[in-house]
């Protein structure tokens, strides 16, 4: 059974190392560190009972009526069971329950199965930022979601 909770100290070293295996360019520790004190940041983790530790965390901003997903992940032996999808609806709830109107996100051109993720999800591409991402050189896609009068959760 999958729990998301809201991240604490205890969880950087845990998040850290997921950070590192995930991204090409991944947070610093301080960074993360930083994110638990953020007033209008939302940094959480996913547990799971069998796995008896976090098994993926997701970094969001709101700002008013809008809110930026900054990092979501899960490690490569979790992949495929429903963790990303729980983080993302509770995302998506935590979006309903405080009137955002808009969510913003960035990924990787490349990367498909992201693409493919937030698109099942209704999130439109509303532009691209060509040659954002260096080592390797990409394009990063910007999607938004728009409040429709309710939350798609799948």
């Amino acid at each position: 059974m999958i729990r998301v909770r809201k991240a604490g100290a205890s969880d950087i070293d845990a998040v850290a190392e997921i950070e590192e295996r995930q991204f090409l360019h991944p947070w610093k520790r301080s960074y993360l560190i930083d994110e638990l004190s953020h007033d209008i940041s939302y940094f959480y983790v996913a547990e799971d009972e069998t796995a008896k530790g976090v098994v993926g965390y997701i970094i969001f901003w709101i700002i008013e009526e809008m809110l930026e997903l900054h990092h979501i992940a899960v490690p490569g032996k979790y992949k495929k069971k429903g963790i990303g999808k729980e983080l993302f609806l509770f995302m998506l709830k935590t979006a309903e329950q405080n009137n955002v109107e808009e969510i913003f996100l960035e990924v990787r051109k490349s990367n498909a199965e992201a693409v493919a993720f937030y698109e099942s999800f209704d999130f439109e591409l509303v532009g691209v930022r060509k040659n954002y991402y260096s080592s390797p050189p990409g394009d990063a896609l910007i999607y938004k979601w728009t409040a429709r009068g309710n939350i798609k959760v799948q």
